[in-house]
Order: structure tokens, then C-alpha cells, then sequence
């Protein structure tokens, strides 16, 4: 690739140069007497069958597990680390000096993913090494799948126009180091034009987006316009069984031409998710519709012949007599066999309509994110590797090791994970803080400090090339508050946890490579 010169890109790119050294450079007072870091204690809350359990620091969790936030990481308690109040990015939030990538894959004048050393990267298309940090979501009210009379009270309150909430937001996401979003619509849509402009380039900056096809999901709403004369019974069946369907590559394709049309051309796309959180393998293996089982599979009713047909072709090629025969080995080279189809077809499809941005995967979460098999089939047709990743305080490091292994030479992402706070309200009237998958900790700063430990702790992986933390508004639905956004249902933004997300972002890069050195 052509290499550009960082003193061409400081007069050229950047909106101030600083004779601050580079990431990397100078940054380190050295160990001395103080241990690397000064942790943090953070009490947390979980949901456990709808009821919380009592505050904590410390907590067994499922698999032997243990929740602990006695040793929380914030950037302030970094004691062999520097920090700045911002460093030098391309309008894209890129760095230049991360020397010359290896594994370049995508289209020029594109995002694409690179590896600089052993650290993975975005290359924005100017040519910076990205790390995406983003949020999700990020629309008015009305153009939400659901909108509520909370937020359009809250918004109309704050909020002349569009015009008005879109500059506002654009503005309020880069300076606070914000360098990718989504729309989020459950039938992949782009920004609208008359909010596009703001919320994209606010301030000389470029944000990048990327979206979610829901290739299978949107085939399993349309089934009955498709001629099946029935809807899916997903309470009775896993919905990948509707992968081996005749129809279901044909319709992927005219789904993919129709919808990939609407950003083949923009520069600030990234890319596609296929799908989001696919029952590929169900906790404990507890359920045949929420996790992909061959015996289930097996026993389909001629509805569903072509995946039956699949099941029963696996039988035959492993040399399996009867359903009693059948292993967990059997079981789990099964689940990998589906998740490989499902890939191939549907990466084949998006492929064929937009050449020129990238695959991300298919937000994989709960087990199928710790399953070998479903990652590596990821990984085999995918640019990146997307994981929904709750239930833990922070990232487990024989899991960061385990996808290091099998995402083989592609990135992983993080595409969702939060935490809500105690302290969140509406209209004086406390949140249950009872909806979604994020823990419960007491204050906003209790939130940014757990924003700040997971996303230093995914830095120290060099695999990870972003996040995006779930998501811009808070949830409210009949008086039920759910604090996951970075506003509220007021559209307030909440001052103490976006003051510790800024401080990530700005520090960002001088983080990628103090975990970059040797010997820190």
C-alpha cells in the first residue's frame, strides 16, 4: 500500500499538531516503586430471573466463574502511563504511525482491515490505522422501530428540528472521541440526507457507520409472502433451520442486490453484519430451538426436509447408525457444519452485490461466542469476527486467548456490551433497570470506569479492532427505564460517563502501544 509521511498529514489532515511525542514515545515514568496499576473497586448488581441480587465486588457466576471488580483498570490509576488530553488523528479518528500493515484485506479508497506488528487495525480510507469506537442506535425518536411518548416528550423538549438534534449529536459524539455509529433499523436502511451531513462530518470530523442486513431473520418474517403460507414457529424450531431452505439463498441474493445498493459507494461504511445473536448453540445445550442440535434437526417435519436431509447426509458421512450413536463430538462438528453453510451463503451473497466493503460477522453472543467450531466458520468467510459479549465485568483471558486461536488472521470487534447505573432516572421517578443484558452499578462514573476496564483490557488482546457500547438513548417502555445509553430519555447526556469515555478515546493510541511494548 502507499505509505503516507505523518509531517504531510499534520499540515494536510489533523486540525492541530503538538509537539507531543509519539504514541509510544516517552510515555512509560517506569515501574520505580509503584505497581503498574492502582485499581479501582466497583460494586455491581446482577439480574438473575428477573430479581437483582444484593451489591457486590465479588461474584461466582455461571461456569465456575468469577465476577470481580476489586481490580478494575481506569486510565487515571495507570501508574507506569502518561496520559494526554487528546493526540493527533486523521478526520477518521486513524493514527499514521502504526508502521507497514501485513493481511491488508478489502477495496481501495475503503475501510479495510490491516495488521501492523501484532496488532489488528481498520485502514480508514485516508490511510489511518483505526480503532473503532462507536455507539448504536443513533436516531431520533420517530425513527425508531418503536418509539415511546417519553421520548418524544424529551426530545420535542429539547430539540427545534432534525437539523437541531442531529448537529447537537454529531457534535456531542466527536468530542468525546466517538468515530463510528449505526442507524440501526431492523430492515438495514441508511442515515437519512437531512440528517446524514451532521451527524457524519460534524466538525471537520468523519465518522464511519455500519449496519445489519438480517439476512435470515428478514427471510423468516417474509415467509409467508414466499408462498410457505405460515409464519415460522421459532418457539418450536431453530430458526437456522431455514438456512437449508431452497429459497433462502435466492432470497439472500435479491435481499443483498436490494439493500447493498444503498451503500456500495460510501466511503463512511464499513460494513455488513449478517445477522445478530443466531441460535447457534444454546446455554448448557438446554434447548433445541435456541441452540442447533442434530437429533432436533433430524426429527423435522417434511416442512423442513432440506435441513432434515442435511442432518440426515451427516449421519451418513460419519458413519452413525442411529440417534443413539451420536456423541457430543457428533454434536458439536454438527453445530460447526450449519454455521458453515449459513456463512458461505450468505457471504457469497453480500459479496456478489457490494464488492467494496467489508463482512463483520454476525454478532455472535451468550455460548455460540465460546464455541470453537461457529467461530472458526466465522472467521473462514468473514473480514471480522463480531461478539455481543455480556455476563462478565470484563473481558476473561482464556476466552481472549481461545479467539485469538480461531479467528485465525481476521480482527474481532466487540458490538455490544454496557453496564447501567442506579442513579438514572425519569422525571425524578428511579429506572428498574430491569430490560437488557448490562449489570447494574451504582453511579455514571461506575459505568465509565467499567467502560475504561474492559476496553484497556481489549486493547491488551492486539486482536481487538473496536467496540460499540449499547447504545445512544436510554430505554424506556410503560414506566420501565433502562440506563444503556450515553443520553437519557431527556436526551440529556450523561456528563460523568461520557468524561470517562472521552479519556479513553483521547488516550487511545498511546494505550495501543504502551501494550504494544515489551517489557512494561
Amino acid at each position: 500500500m502507499k505509505k503516507l509521511l505523518l509531517p504531510i498529514l499534520c499540515a494536510g489532515f489533523f486540525a492541530a499538531c503538538t509537539d507531543d511525542p509519539a504514541p509510544g514515545a516517552e510515555q512509560r515514568p517506569g515501574p520505580g516503586d509503584l505497581p503498574e496499576y492502582t485499581y479501582s473497586q466497583v460494586e455491581f448488581r446482577r439480574l438473575v430471573n428477573g430479581q437483582f441480587r444484593g451489591w457486590t465486588v465479588s461474584e461466582a457466576i455461571a461456569g465456575g466463574d468469577i465476577a470481580d471488580a476489586t481490580q478494575t483498570r481506569t486510565v487515571a490509576g495507570m501508574n507506569w502511563f502518561r496520559p494526554v488530553d487528546f493526540h493527533v488523528e486523521t478526520p477518521w479518528g486513524g493514527r499514521l504511525d502504526y508502521g507497514e500493515p501485513v493481511s491488508v484485506r478489502g477495496a481501495e479508497g475503503f475501510f479495510r482491515v490491516a495488521k501492523a506488528g501484532d496488532r489488528w487495525y481498520f485502514l480508514d480510507p485516508d490511510g489511518g490505522a483505526v480503532i473503532l469506537r462507536g455507539t448504536q442506535h443513533v436516531r431520533p425518536y420517530h425513527m425508531d422501530d418503536t418509539p415511546t411518548p417519553e421520548h418524544e416528550a424529551g426530545y420535542k423538549a429539547r430539540f427545534s428540528s432534525d437539523a437541531a438534534w442531529s448537529a447537537e449529536t454529531g457534535s456531542l459524539l466527536a468530542s468525546n472521541g466517538f468515530n463510528y455509529i449505526s442507524y440501526g433499523a431492523k430492515r438495514i436502511a441508511r442515515f437519512p440526507d437531512d440528517i446524514r451531513s451532521n451527524l457524519l462530518c460534524p466538525a471537520g470530523k468523519k465518522l464511519a457507520y455500519g449496519e445489519n442486513l438480517y439476512l435470515l431473520r428478514t427471510f423468516m418474517w417474509d415467509m409467508k409472502s414466499l408462498g410457505y403460507g405460515q409464519d415460522f414457529d421459532s418457539g418450536k424450531y431453530n430458526r437456522l433451520v431455514l438456512a437449508f431452505e431452497p429459497k433462502f439463498a435466492e432470497y439472500a441474493g435479491q435481499l443483498a442486490q436490494e439493500k447493498c445498493a444503498l451503500f456500495r459507494d460510501d466511503e463512511h461504511f464499513v460494513g455488513y453484519y449478517l445477522d445478530n445473536e443466531l441460535p447457534f448453540v444454546a446455554y448448557e445445550h438446554g434447548s433445541v430451538t435456541l441452540g442447533v442440535e442434530l437429533a432436533h434437526f433430524l426429527s423435522l417435519p417434511d416442512d423442513y426436509s432440506a435441513a432434515r436431509d442435511f442432518a440426515r447426509a451427516f449421519m451418513t458421512r460419519e458413519g452413525i447408525a442411529s440417534e443413539a450413536g451420536i456423541t457430543e463430538a457428533h454434536r458439536e462438528k454438527f453445530r460447526a457444519e450449519v454455521a458453515d453453510h449459513y456463512f458461505r451463503v450468505t457471504t457469497e451473497a453480500v459479496r456478489k452485490a457490494d464488492p467494496n466493503h467489508l463482512i463483520l460477522g454476525a454478532r455472535l453472543h451468550d455460548w455460540s461466542k465460546y464455541t470453537q467450531g461457529i467461530v472458526e466458520a466465522c472467521a473462514r468467510y468473514c473480514d471480522v469476527v463480531s461478539v455481543n459479549y455480556y455476563s462478565r465485568w470484563q473481558p476473561e483471558p482464556v476466552y481472549m486467548a481461545n479467539l485469538a486461536t480461531w479467528c485465525g488472521e481476521r480482527p474481532f470487534i466487540i458490538s455490544e456490551f454496557y453496564v447501567k447505573a442506579d442513579d438514572a432516572s425519569y422525571k425524578g421517578r428511579p429506572y428498574p433497570n430491569t430490560d437488557g443484558g448490562g449489570w447494574l452499578v451504582r453511579t455514571q462514573r461506575n459505568r465509565g470506569e467499567f467502560y475504561q476496564n474492559f476496553c484497556l483490557r481489549l486493547l491488551e488482546t492486539r486482536r481487538c479492532a473496536g467496540w460499540m457500547h449499547f447504545e445512544y438513548t436510554d430505554g424506556y417502555s410503560g414506566s420501565r427505564g433502562s440506563n444503556k445509553g450515553i443520553v437519557s430519555v431527556e436526551y440529556q447526556p450523561y456528563a460523568d460517563y461520557l468524561s470517562m469515555m472521552k479519556t479513553l478515546h483521547a488516550n487511545l493510541y498511546r494505550l495501543a502501544s504502551y501494550y504494544d511494548a515489551d517489557g512494561r
